[in-house]
């Protein structure tokens, strides 16, 4: 039995395929772009080339993320609160809060042992304190997004970014650059700006420890690393955190074919 999970998210859309033993055979991933169909095509060609089989070896495809509804050939759609929450504790057994960055919205979810949700607050009312903050600032600073987590960590001088809505963040950006403020310095200002958002989204629900960061961003050093230092704390995090709603998504659909 194969069962995959496809997480669409805003700007990368995630592909995870396991067998009836919840072990992982196949990932993919691909930009989301404006044709969400496509894009989940693209990505579960790619987890099935990983996993070496064929379409019709799936037994059972979930869908998840904001374009979760326009799957044509998923079964089932289920929210990401719920799948990152399953995922992280299955990557992280003693999990008990997540946190989900994505690239337009941040979830802080609290869960149970078994990875159900018992409690979420969610920042969806903009881009601010997401992935797309840093994708612009990247760009800013003639930077690739993977490039920005390691430079940041190196900045010694303690400026400050006071907003994280991006339009106004790229702006004290550019006056930092004016006055030649070096580039990990500005980057360290942005994650300490992130980290203080994140945490305040935390708080609303409640820190229990551990703590597992998912999304893309959590490949992000720099920003992991600022967030831990707010919190005091010690979180999960790796470049695989990308594939955790995928993962969470696939995990309930092998839950959906056993009744």
């Amino acid at each position: 039995m194969l069962i995959c999970g496809i997480d669409v998210g805003s700007v990368q859309t995630k592909a995870v395929i396991i067998d009836g033993n919840r072990v992982v055979q196949g990932r993919g991933i691909t930009h989301s772009g404006p044709n969400l169909p496509r894009a989940a095509g693209h990505a579960l060609d790619e987890a099935l080339r990983e996993a070496e089989c064929e379409e019709w070896d799936i037994t059972f495809i979930m869908s998840s993320g904001y374009g979760r509804f326009n799957i044509p050939f998923s079964h089932d759609h289920v929210t990401e609160t719920v799948c990152h929450a399953r995922g992280a504790v299955y990557r992280y057994p003693a999990t008990r809060t997540v946190l989900d960055i994505g690239g337009q919205d941040t979830t802080a979810i609290k869960v149970d042992p078994n990875g159900n949700v018992l409690d979420f607050c969610m920042n969806d009312k903009c881009a601010a304190g997401t992935g797309r903050l840093l994708e612009s600032i990247a760009e800013l600073l003639n930077l690739k997004i993977s490039e920005i987590g390691e430079i940041g960590m190196s900045g010694s001088r303690d400026i400050s970014v006071t907003n994280i809505c991006s339009v106004l963040a790229e702006q004290e950006v550019i006056n930092h650059i004016e006055r030649g403020v070096a580039v990990e310095d500005i980057l360290g200002a942005i994650f300490r700006a992130l980290a203080r958002r994140a945490v305040s989204l935390l708080r609303r629900i409640g820190i229990e420890e551990e703590i597992t960061i998912t999304g893309g961003v959590s490949a992000n050093k720099g920003l992991v690393k600022a967030i831990e230092h707010r919190l005091g704390l010690k979180i999960n995090s790796g470049v695989d955190g990308v594939y955790v709603g995928a993962l969470g998504a696939a995990l309930l659909g092998l839950q959906r074919t056993r009744g």
